[in-house]
């Protein structure tokens, strides 16, 4: 079953790629409508799947590989001369983006021999063509972020072991050589759970697959063992510590779907595969379909692995982890989830179901508008956090002075000696208790700043004892006493209890967290120095909605 609705969703692929099929140039076009190699070679990868599938509705059709050769000739004539394809939106003659494609290339390679294709053999044909030029390109070329990298080394291995091509998997080694960016806690450099995670995984099973070095494998275990604790209530991936274009997004775990799987079955480890079934559960909630067919079919014996084990669902339900290196500690209790982020901000995130909250405060003194955290302090029942702002001033230079007078070429942060005037303290402890989690801050040291607590929500119906209003994204409300909660459309809710105000100060300066234009967002205020508890809540303060 789950086979099938992984081949209907890649038929809908086919489908929808073919409605873009450019006859004159003999290729399909990106929904952006501007030619891009490297889009060409995902696209034909997924028509050679489909091709070789022997379930498909598209299975040995000759209308598909006529467009396929001629997409892959196209491919031939508008690659760079290096060998590379372009990723038209940002990089060109680019090395790793060509090795993302050719590693799809390589797989579909894979199933499409040993399908019965009328015209297997120009198929073939064309694609050693372009693996081999492609090869030799990303030989000569270089990279941009630390998982290109490893992209580059399992795509050149993979190409020696078709080409025989040594030089291939001598450059290889030269990038695996500079050791792997994930640290004991199984977490990557570039931290990003939406996108780069389950990224390099795949490329740690293929060096795995092409070397069966043990070192490339215990990686990829590292960080799916890490990754099941960044699934939220509603299904979907926690991305606020990424580092990357993913951060903030809320995206369903479906390409970590076959890593669970593949990892289980190399392992031979159970747990693995019965959490690629929480995985799947997961996307459904969020009506998608996890990916993976070519991994099914490249490794008939996976099938095998699809209903495996039983799933543990414990760390969905209650999770208490901290992880000092990344910054990052969450907690899960039901459908309830509570992170704390360090080094940033946005430095809360709440959610209770489908329904979420981020905090952050604005208290501006000199150059920081915004508390930011230093660590993650994990406590009995939750965490504590702190950050220590200097009201601060630059002095004169000494003797001779400066050796410009041009202000902007003055080194003054490194060169001048500063007067700290004062500082203020502020600390956030978080709680976890019946029915929610308790926040208190906590502000001491310099007096008479207005301080702002920012809770922006994910939009949906916002209700206080005397008004309901619609909480509409890039909307905003000061509220000044009372209790508050805003309900989602699944009837999931978080409560405020008690709102407060102290002052209406609502300027922003540059530098500071802008409101997130895509979420509501509530404001709180005092005045340091303060002391200000409140229950972030799950549970409905409010009779129906009127």
């Amino acid at each position: 079953m789950k086979e099938i609705m992984m081949l209907r969703q890649l038929e809908r692929g086919v489908q929808d790629s073919l409605r873009r099929w450019d006859e004159a140039r003999g290729i399909p076009v990106p929904p952006t409508g501007y030619p891009d190699t490297r889009f060409i070679g995902f696209v034909v990868s997924t028509w050679l799947t489909a091709l070789a599938h022997p379930q498909s509705v598209y299975a040995g059709s000759e209308e598909l590989q006529e467009k396929t050769l001629r997409a892959l000739h196209a491919l031939q004539q508008d690659r760079r001369p290096s060998g590379c394809f372009d990723l038209s939106s940002c990089n060109f003659d680019s090395a790793p983006d060509t090795a993302f494609t050719v590693n799809a290339l390589t797989d579909a390679r894979q199933v499409a021999a040993g399908a019965p294709l009328s015209r297997k053999e120009e198929l073939l044909a064309a694609l050693d063509e372009i693996i081999l030029r492609a090869c030799e390109g990303i030989c000569a070329g270089g990279f941009h972020t630390p998982n290109h990298r490893w992209a580059i080394s399992a795509c050149l291995l993979q190409g020696a072991a078709l080409t025989g091509r040594e030089d291939f998997a001598a450059k290889a080694r030269v990038y695996l050589g500079e050791g792997l960016d994930i640290d004991t806690a199984g977490e990557f450099a570039e931290r990003s759970t939406g996108t780069y995670n389950a990224v390099n995984d795949e490329q740690m099973i293929r060096l795995y697959l092409c070397t069966r070095e043990r070192e490339y494998l215990d990686a990829a275990r590292s960080n799916l063992e890490l990754m099941r604790h960044y699934l939220e209530p509603d299904g979907s991936l926690f991305t606020l510590n990424s580092t990357r274009q993913d951060r903030g997004h809320k995206p369903a775990p479906s390409s970590y779907y076959p890593l669970y799987l593949m990892t289980g079955m190399l392992l031979e480890d159970e747990t693995f595969a019965a959490w690629s079934q929480v995985i799947w559960e997961a996307c459904a909630s969020l009506g998608e379909t996890p990916r993976g067919l070519i991994w099914l079919m490249r490794f008939p014996q996976l099938r095998e692995w699809l209903e495996r084990g039983t799933p543990d669902r414990q760390p969905l339900l209650e999770d208490r982890r901290v992880w000092p290196a990344s910054g990052i500690g969450r907690w899960r209790r039901g459908a309830l989830s509570v992170t704390a982020l360090a080094h940033q901000p946005c430095f809360l995130s709440v959610a209770n179901g489908q329904v979420n909250l981020q905090a952050s405060i604005y208290a501006n003194v000199c150059a920081q508008r915004n508390f930011v955290p230093d660590a993650v302090e994990e406590t009995p029942t939750g965490f504590r956090l702190h950050s220590r702002a200097d009201s601060w001033y630059y002095l004169p230079f000494e003797g001779d002075g400066p050796d410009t007078r041009d202000w902007w070429a003055m080194d003054n942060p490194a060169t001048r000696r500063r007067q700290i005037r004062d500082a203020m303290d502020l600390t956030v402890t978080g709680d976890l208790v019946e029915g929610g989690l308790q926040l208190t801050i906590r502000a001491e040291g310099l007096s008479g700043v207005p301080l702002r607590l920012e809770l922006s929500f994910s939009p949906g119906i916002l209700r206080g004892e005397q008004f309901v209003m619609d909480a509409k994204p890039g909307g905003s409300i000061l509220l000044t006493g009372g209790r508050a909660e805003l309900l989602g459309e699944s009837g999931d809710c978080l409560t405020i209890s008690p709102c407060f105000a102290a002052h209406r100060v609502m300027n922003r300066m540059g530098g500071a967290l802008p409101e997130d234009p895509s979420r509501f967002t509530v404001y709180l205020t005092g005045v340091t120095p303060l002391q200000q508890t409140l229950l972030l809540g799950t549970e409905r303060l409010f009779g129906p909605v009127i």
